[in-house]
């Protein structure tokens, strides 16, 4: 009997491993198939209740009744009592997740630890063990290192908390006062910067920004003037002109510290607009592998080749993890709060396939094939103006000097001044100084006109 309840129980784990294989598999799995093989299990989860219950029928003892006497009635049928307490096992819902090797091993070891396993004989256990293909070696090896594990399980933090700034924390201990009075008295004046703030997503507290605002700009006054009073045998300035200048320093000081967030959006969105192409890529991919919609953000957050774009993701993921968000909540307020066009609409698309119940993956798919094409489209424009920028390099900066240089030595042969300058002073300076500010200057333009390519 126990040859054939092994029997059924490998039937049974073999069943299982088809089931996991068929929901591993990209798509939906074919549903008659897992039918059948759940209806196989059920089966066989019949045959070995039945094989128990014959088992402890045969153990009780039977009492001996005596003969019935003989009688003209017609034999009934016999009344055959219905198994108690017996109902088939639950459909097992095996999930979306393939068991790992070091899963499967626990569930052997916890089989082997269990009470069924110690009341079987020598033989027996040795049976079972051959059954699951395990020596004996390997199973002391594996119990030694289960044992020796960390019980204690630290569980991955998924979302992220700004760590506070020295700087900041020095500006706050004495400038907070001065900076929440401000604020309070001019919130219409602080609106704007603090939308930009929120925009760039600065590692900072808005008012421990203002904080630092009027700290430096008090400190700007007094370091001027020291500068100034450095410089002045050099400049020969007056008190006046000193104590002036010096203001002008703290002002500029205000007005830039005010308008630093908002210098960063361009930036911002220029870096967004140039990972986004491949980042939808990658969300395509994702969900068309019928990952759940969060999964998609958390898996682009891991990933270190999106630095701007995983920015805005973990703001989806704390307001999700960290504040109790829905998801569709959640993209709503990031889209309010982004520098990019482009990632803004991406998040409102998304909203509204999730909220309408709409194909994520489609639509996914549909702006990654739309972004790549706008991006080479973007790159096919900037070589076509790499070439028109080489042509006016070649004429202006190589053609140019050779005939300036041609002219200056027929006019040096003649004898002749050029505004009243030496030909040789002209030349020198067009060769050392013109020259080399020209092409440094069309470098940049190049370079800051070819971002990104």
């Amino acid at each position: 009997m126990q040859g054939d309840i092994l029997n059924s129980a490998k039937n049974i784990l073999g069943y299982t491993k088809k089931i996991i294989e068929l929901k591993s598999q990209i798509g939906n799995p074919d549903k008659n198939s897992l039918n059948k093989l759940l209806d196989g299990i059920l089966a066989e989860n019949h045959k070995i209740f039945s094989l128990l219950n014959i088992h402890n029928e045969d153990a009780k003892p039977r009492a001996i009744k005596p003969a019935p006497a003989p009688s003209n009635k017609k034999p009934e049928s016999p009344n055959i009592p219905l198994q108690k307490n017996i109902s088939p096992l639950p459909k097992p819902d095996f999930g979306d997740r393939i068991i790992p090797e070091h899963a499967k091993a626990e569930e052997q070891i916890q089989g082997i630890s269990s009470d069924v396993f110690k009341r079987l004989s020598d033989k027996d256990k040795k049976q079972f063990v051959k059954e699951l293909d395990i020596s004996y070696s390997d199973l002391k090896k594996f119990i030694k290192n289960y044992n020796k594990r960390d019980s204690k399980e630290i569980k991955k933090t998924d979302y992220t908390v700004y760590k506070p700034s020295s700087l900041g924390e020095f500006a706050n201990k004495h400038m907070k006062k001065y900076a929440d009075n401000l604020i309070s008295k001019y919130p219409e004046f602080f609106k704007p910067m603090f939308g930009n703030f929120l925009t760039v997503e600065m590692e900072l507290l808005s008012r421990s920004y203002v904080s630092m605002m009027l700290l430096f700009t008090v400190l700007a006054f007094p370091a001027s003037l020291l500068f100034l009073f450095v410089l002045n045998p050099a400049f020969k300035l007056n008190i006046v002109t000193i104590f002036i200048l010096s203001i002008l320093c703290t002002i500029l000081t205000f007005i830039g510290f005010y308008f630093y967030p908002a210098s960063l959006i361009g930036q911002k969105s220029k870096n967004i607009k140039l990972e986004l192409p491949f980042a939808l890529v990658h969300m395509s991919a994702v969900a068309g592998s019928g990952a759940q919609p969060l999964s998609i953000f958390e898996l682009i957050a891991e990933s270190e080749e999106y630095p701007e774009m995983k920015k805005e993701i973990k703001k989806v993921l704390n307001y999700v993890n960290l504040f109790g968000y829905n998801l569709s909540n959640a993209l709503r307020n990031v889209a309010n709060t982004t520098a990019s066009p482009e990632f803004k609409e991406l998040l409102n698309g998304m909203i509204s396939t999730i909220e309408t119940g709409g194909d994520l993956k489609g639509y996914l798919k549909e702006k990654s094939d739309d972004a790549l094409n706008t991006y080479k489209l973007d790159r096919k424009k900037q070589v076509e103006a790499l070439a028109t920028y080489s042509e006016v390099y070649t004429s202006i900066l190589i053609a140019a000097p050779l005939l300036l240089l041609v002219t200056l030595a027929i006019i040096n042969s003649i004898g002749g001044k050029i505004g009243g300058l030496d030909v040789k002073i002209i030349a020198w300076v067009g060769v050392a100084g013109a020259l080399p500010l020209l092409n440094i200057g069309f470098m940049f333009f190049v370079n800051a006109s070819q971002k990104g390519l």
